[in-house]
C-alpha cells in the first residue's frame, strides 16, 4: 500500500532498537493498528512533528482525513467500519460484524478501569521514560542525542535534538527530575551518591506505577486472551526502557529483579502486536523543509495534475512575453540608455579617486567645490553599462 493512496497511513518517529518507534505514543499507535487492522495500513516514518495537526507525532492520514493526537487516533480507528477501510478482496476481506475496536469485548466496568490505568501509566511511566532518556547525562550523551541527530542532516542535526530535549525539560523540572544533561555530558561514571539518588527516584516511580502488576497477576494480558489498549500502553514504555542500549543499566536491572512478570508481559505484547505492514523511511532533506508553516510545505510538495494543451499554450505565451520584456529592457539600456564612464578625479590634495559619469554628471563621489580645479582623466570614453 502506497502512503499516497487513499489507505490508512500512520506517521510516526522512525523505528529503532527492534521497536516500531523511539516514542511511546508512536509505539502504542503502531501496536493498536496492527491488532485492529492487520495488513490494512502502512507506516510512514517522519521526523517533522510540525506536519501533524497537533504538532506532535504520531498522526494518521486516511484519504482526506488527518487525525491526531494518539487518543483521537485510537477513537477514529475503533469507529472504522469495513466500508470506510481501503477495499480488501479475497481471504483478507473483513468478515461480517467486523470491529476495529481492540477493546470491543470490555464491559463498562472494565472500560472505566482501563481508562484510569492508562491515564496513570502515561503520567508516571511517561515521566520515567523522559527522565531516563533526557535527564540522565550518560544516556543522553551516548544514546538519545546521537539517535536524534542521525534522523537529520546538517544544519538540522545540530539544533533539532536540543529543541526536542528542551520540550521535555518543563515536564521534568515540574517533577524534580531534571538534571540539566547539557552541563554534564562528559560524566561517564556517576558518583555513588548520584547512583543512590537515581535509584530512589526510579524506585519511587516504579512502585507508584507498577502496582499494575497486581492487576495482571498470572494472566497473559490484563483483561482477556489478547492485548487491550492498557496492555499496549504499559508495554510500550517498558519496552523502550529495556530495549534501548542505555549505558546506565540501573533501571533495567531493577525491572528484571523486581518485576519479571511485567517484562514477560511486555515481550508477549511485542510478539502479538509488532506491525507486519510496509514501512516507508522518512523523506530526504529538501529545501522545502525550511518553510516555516506546514501549509507552505504541503503546497510545495503536493503533486501537480497534468496540464491540458490549452494551459500549455498559455504558459508558452506567458514565458514569451516575459522574455520579450526582459530583452526590451536590456536593449533599451544598451542602445538608448544613459552612457556611463569610469573616470579618475584628482582632488585639491592630489589624491585620485574613481568616479562614474552618467550623462555628463559625476556620481559616486562627493568632490564639492574642488571639482572645478580637478583634473579629469577618462578611462573608457565609450564604456556602457
Amino acid at each position: 500500500m502506497n502512503p499516497s493512496t487513499q489507505g490508512l497511513t500512520l506517521h510516526l518517529w522512525p523505528s529503532k532498537w527492534n521497536l516500531p518507534s523511539i516514542e511511546p505514543s508512536c509505539i502504542v499507535a503502531a501496536f493498536y493498528l496492527q491488532l485492529a487492522l492487520p495488513g490494512r495500513f502502512s507506516i510512514q516514518e517522519c521526523t517533522n512533528p510540525d506536519l501533524s495537526p497537533s504538532g506532535q507525532l504520531p498522526y494518521l492520514t486516511h484519504g482526506h482525513h488527518t487525525v491526531a493526537p494518539l487518543s483521537s487516533i485510537l477513537k477514529y480507528v475503533a469507529a472504522l467500519t469495513p466500508a470506510s477501510i481501503s477495499p480488501v478482496t479475497g481471504p483478507d476481506a473483513p468478515e461480517p460484524g467486523f470491529s476495529a475496536d481492540v477493546d470491543v469485548l470490555l464491559d463498562p466496568s472494565d472500560r472505566a478501569l482501563r481508562t484510569a490505568w492508562i491515564a496513570h501509566a502515561e503520567s508516571a511511566l511517561g515521566d520515567l521514560v523522559a527522565y531516563v532518556f533526557y535527564s540522565i547525562p550518560a544516556n543522553y550523551a551516548a544514546i538519545t542525542h546521537p539517535t536524534l541527530s542521525s534522523f537529520y542532516k546538517v544544519p538540522q542535526s545540530y539544533y533539532v535534538p536540543k529543541r526536542i530535549c528542551q520540550a521535555h525539560q518543563a515536564r521534568l523540572q515540574a517533577n524534580g527530575l531534571w538534571n540539566t544533561p547539557g552541563k554534564r555530558l562528559r560524566q561517564k561514571t556517576p558518583s555513588a551518591l548520584t547512583r543512590k539518588k537515581r535509584k530512589r527516584i526510579q524506585s519511587r516511580y516504579i512502585k507508584a506505577h507498577f502496582s499494575a502488576s497486581g492487576l495482571l497477576g498470572d494472566k497473559n494480558f490484563f483483561f482477556y486472551d489478547r492485548p487491550t489498549t492498557l496492555d499496549l500502553v504499559l508495554a510500550a514504555h517498558i519496552l523502550l526502557l529495556v530495549h534501548a542500549p542505555l549505558p546506565d543499566t540501573l533501571l533495567s536491572s531493577l525491572l528484571s529483579s523486581s518485576y519479571p512478570t511485567l517484562l514477560s508481559h511486555a515481550r508477549r505484547v511485542l510478539a502479538a502486536a509488532t506491525p507486519t505492514v510496509p514501512v516507508h523511511p522518512p523523506e530526504r532533506y529538501r529545501l522545502s523543509a525550511l518553510l516555516p508553516y506546514p501549509s507552505f510545505h504541503t503546497w510545495w510538495s503536493e503533486p501537480r495534475p497534468p496540464k491540458s494543451e490549452e494551459e500549455k499554450r498559455f504558459e508558452r505565451m506567458r514565458w514569451r512575453w516575459i522574455g520579450l520584456a526582459i530583452l526590451g529592457s536590456v536593449g533599451y539600456w544598451f542602445i538608448w540608455g544613459p552612457k556611463l564612464r569610469f573616470v579618475k578625479v584628482e582632488n585639491g590634495d592630489g589624491d585620485e579617486n574613481l568616479a562614474i559619469v552618467v550623462g555628463g554628471e559625476t556620481v559616486g563621489l562627493d568632490i564639492g567645490d574642488e571639482a572645478d580645479d580637478g583634473v579629469e582623466e577618462e578611462v573608457d570614453d565609450n564604456a556602457n553599462a
